[in-house]
Formats: C-alpha cells, structure tokens, sequence
C-alpha cells in the first residue's frame, strides 16, 4: 500500500470546488490522469500519458510502477468546513511575522477541530493567527477539498506550472502542494 503521497490544494481553505466532474474531465484532457478504477473503495485514476510531463520528478527519481507501487490520482470529497490534511510528516508550524515555532502544537490541532475559529497566539511577538494562516511549509494545509497524487516521496517531485494553472483556471483558486506520508 502506498504510504505517501502529493497533496494539491487550493490555497483557500474556504473555497468549494464547485463541478468536480468538470475538473476530473479537464485532468482527462490534460491526460494527467487516465483510465478510473476502484482503490480500498474510492475512485482513483491511473496516470495518464502525460503525467511525468506534469508531476515534475527530481532528476534521477524514476516514478514507481507495478500494480500496487504506480502513481495514482485521487480527488477527495469536498468536506464543510476546512480539515488539516497533513500526515505524519507534519512539523510545527512556524509564525509567519516572527518565524517562531509553535510547541505544542498537535494537541493545539485537536482543539482547532473543536473550535477552528480559535486563533493561535505566538509566543514570541504575540500576535494570533489562524491556524491555516501559519507557515506549515511543505508537510501540511487547510482546504476542503484536494487532489492526491499517490506515491509520490517527500520532496521527490512537484506540479508543473501548467497543472497549477489548470487547476487554477478550472476552480477560480490559486492551488499549493505539500508531501504527505502515513504515520
């Protein structure tokens, strides 16, 4: 089973992705994704012929192949309010006017879930923010809805700016990435 994965996302944690068939069929058309089939009872899609065009891979990263190991994209369902989508790499995130470290900050997440109007005050220059609005640099976000591009290792590969103009083209949002790994 795959245990990483990039995540795409709108860098509005609000936004909704108002037809997202019509943006499965723009990725068809990009032939960034291919044929749909059924993983652990989600719709997934295989990658299409131009995926490495769009998922750029380090130089000498070989995109895994075989059954099980393939790249494989996956638009997750759009949920009400705005989740945390990092995984088991996530670090502590960062205050983005002092750059301080935030301790504590799992359990600060588990109490967002509850209240997520709830500001996070810096310890070191005191200002509160939101949680999606500090610096969780390439190992978390907010959104409602993304798009997972499956076996993809931390800092193996990024979106090309044509899928981010895709994907900025079809939902009307700016859209950012990060790496997720299982815990």
């Amino acid at each position: 089973m795959a245990d990483h994965k990039l995540v795409l996302h709108p860098e509005n944690p609000r936004a909704i992705l108002q037809d997202p068939p019509e943006l499965l069929e723009s990725l068809r058309q990009l032939r960034l994704i291919g044929l749909s089939f059924n993983h652990l009872g989600e719709l997934h899609h295989r990658a299409g012929p131009r995926f490495v065009e769009l998922i750029h891979f380090n130089e000498g990263v070989i995109p895994p192949e075989g059954e099980e190991e393939a790249c494989h994209v996956a638009l997750s369902e759009t949920t009400e309010d705005a989740i945390f989508l990092g995984g088991g790499n996530a670090q502590a995130p960062s205050c983005p006017g002092c750059g301080h470290k935030f301790d504590g900050w799992r359990e600060r997440l588990q109490e967002w879930r509850l209240a997520p109007e709830q500001p996070w005050v810096c310890a070191s220059c005191g200002r509160p923010r939101k949680a999606h609005e500090l610096e969780w640099g390439r190992r978390g976000g907010f959104a409602r809805y993304a798009l997972d591009v499956w076996n993809v290792k931390e800092d193996e590969a990024v979106p090309s700016p044509e899928l981010l103009e895709l994907l900025r083209v079809v939902s009307y949002e700016s859209w950012t990435y990060f790496y997720y790994r299982f815990p």
